[in-house]
């Protein structure tokens, strides 16, 4: 089968007998080129269906575009059209082994005291992005996907388009293996209140298979930048960048500082008025009284 690959950031999408790609789904770019898509590339082993719908996904959008004060008003105009894909990722289990050490506050000279500790944990799906465009920090963002309605795949009758895999197992593997490690020590840190931590990490009993997850994406260009959003395909959770409206943030600062100024001229007055007062009542004090 034939895809298209993006110049711009790599990504490689096979789309629906018929259908055109006039751009990238990641970033928008339209310098795309047809080439071979599954030449020596591992078949995923099924693909998640979709449970959200478009309209579901376009109000999520919406409830994004005014979720912050910070946002340009017209944002919520911004033409962005949320695609369906299905994503390339490796999806692994396993238990990380952690022994520790690390620092905590006290009430010592340095302020600090020494701790140690041993933890593990069974991690039942760590989602390694196989696509050259998607990070893993990112597709983490989106959450767990419920992997019990996997269904085989098949690239030619697919209605949805997908992207093409590109990470081999043991590359994949070795970010499972990172990435396990980068959790456990977050929870050992954030558990033990630890200041600073030392951590050796030994994951068992790995186990992966290439999969295709179901998400939304949408590219869109705001005042010549670009951003992306992703919608989790299951849940409907959005992630996603927006651009921030500095004129916004100027009129804010220009409105406190006048503020704080009207405070301080306001002090300054009465602070002024008070001391004619304390004079003129002084005056009066010492004033020679007229005598009858």
């Amino acid at each position: 089968m034939d895809a298209v690959r993006c110049a711009g950031c790599g990504g490689t999408v096979v789309a629906a007998p018929g259908a055109r790609l006039p751009a990238c789904l990641f970033c928008g770019e339209t310098a795309l080129a047809t080439v071979d898509a599954l030449a020596g590339i591992e078949p995923p082993e099924g693909a998640l269906p979709f449970a959200v719908s478009d309209a579901d996904v376009a109000a999520s959008f919406a409830r994004f575009a005014k979720s912050s004060i910070w946002y340009p008003s017209d944002l919520r105009s911004a033409s962005l059209t949320l695609r369906r894909l299905l994503l390339p990722a490796w999806a692994w289990s396993g238990r990380c082994e952690s022994h520790w050490t690390g620092l905590v506050s006290a009430s010592t000279a340095s302020g600090k005291r020494p701790v140690a500790g041993q933890d593990s944990f069974n991690y039942a799906q760590i989602l390694v992005p196989a696509s050259s465009a998607v990070r893993l920090a990112e597709l983490g963002r989106l959450g767990s996907f419920d992997e019990s309605s996997l269904a085989p795949f098949d690239p030619s009758a697919s209605p949805d388009p997908f992207e093409v895999g590109q990470l081999t197992r043991s590359a994949a593997r070795a970010a499972a293996e990172a990435e396990m490690g980068r959790r456990h020590g977050e929870a050992i840190r954030r558990d033990h209140g630890l200041v600073a931590l030392r951590q050796s990490a030994l994951v068992e009993g790995l186990s992966g298979r290439p999969v295709l997850v179901p998400i939304y994406i949408g590219a869109y260009r705001y005042r010549d930048q670009l951003y992306r959003v992703l919608v989790h395909g299951q849940t409907g959770k959005l992630v996603g960048d927006a651009p921030i409206s500095w004129w916004k943030v100027a009129a804010v600062i220009a409105a406190v500082a006048l503020f704080v100024a009207a405070l301080f001229g306001c002090l300054g007055l009465a602070g002024a008025l008070g001391v004619v007062a304390d004079a003129a009542h002084e005056g009066a004090r010492s004033a020679p009284r007229a005598r009858n």
